[in-house]
């Protein structure tokens, strides 16, 4: 729940953003369905969010005055996400190691979806892939070496989906699929396109030249 204050003389208009576990849920299903089958839910409207929770007219003052406001979801990674903020997840498997690419794909996405879960953020949260990329090491360990984030866009650079912004009434969530897994054999300038790459191994930079 995020709370934005407007105060007009006494008056006390109080915005709150409210995130229902039904929509959630409905919303989830959607992004992470590859069949096309899952329509995508709409939020509900203020009208029906003041009557669900008009119980929380009993904290405010007499002067004051509510305004719920349905919560947004701000997806990343996956089709279902802006142009701009759709990426690739590259993935060197470790070496000596024997599991087939189709597992080390889906194990990425499985603990990207734990890392994203609902109870983990907050609105207006900011993502850092340092923080993911730590995470994936930490629980994929010992199948993969490296993994790199590149962006989809041919007009966004190496580097813009390092940190992902979310407004005050936005969750950052992810809507990658195995689709946005690669499994590759090395990070090289050839792969990512990039003269300088950043490896998401911790405290590692790699120049290519």
């Amino acid at each position: 729940l995020h709370r934005v204050d407007r105060r007009q003389r006494q008056m006390c208009i109080r915005d709150r953003y409210i995130l229902t576990k039904s929509y959630a849920t409905e919303y989830l299903a959607w992004l992470q369905d590859t069949t096309d089958t899952v329509t995508q839910p709409v939020a509900p409207t203020p009208e029906v969010l003041g009557t669900d929770y008009s119980t929380l007219e009993n904290y405010k003052t007499v002067s004051d005055t509510v305004i719920y406001n349905p919560a947004k979801f701000k997806p990343i990674f996956g089709s279902k996400a802006e142009e701009s903020l759709q990426a690739t997840f590259k993935v060197v498997k470790s070496y000596g190691v024997v599991v087939s690419d189709n597992d080390v794909k889906t194990s990425v996405i499985a603990a990207i979806n734990t890392y994203f879960d609902l109870n983990n953020w907050d609105f207006g949260e900011t993502f850092y892939f340092s923080e993911l990329s730590a995470y994936l090491h930490s629980v994929l360990a010992p199948n993969i070496a490296s993994v790199s984030i590149v962006p989809n866009s041919s007009t966004e650079t190496f580097g813009s989906l390092l940190q992902i912004n979310a407004e005050y009434n936005e969750i950052i969530v992810s809507a990658a699929t195995v689709d946005n897994v690669q499994i590759i054999t090395a990070i090289t300038a050839a792969q990512l396109n990039l003269s300088l790459i950043h490896i998401s191994e911790p405290t590692r930079l790699l120049s290519i030249s």
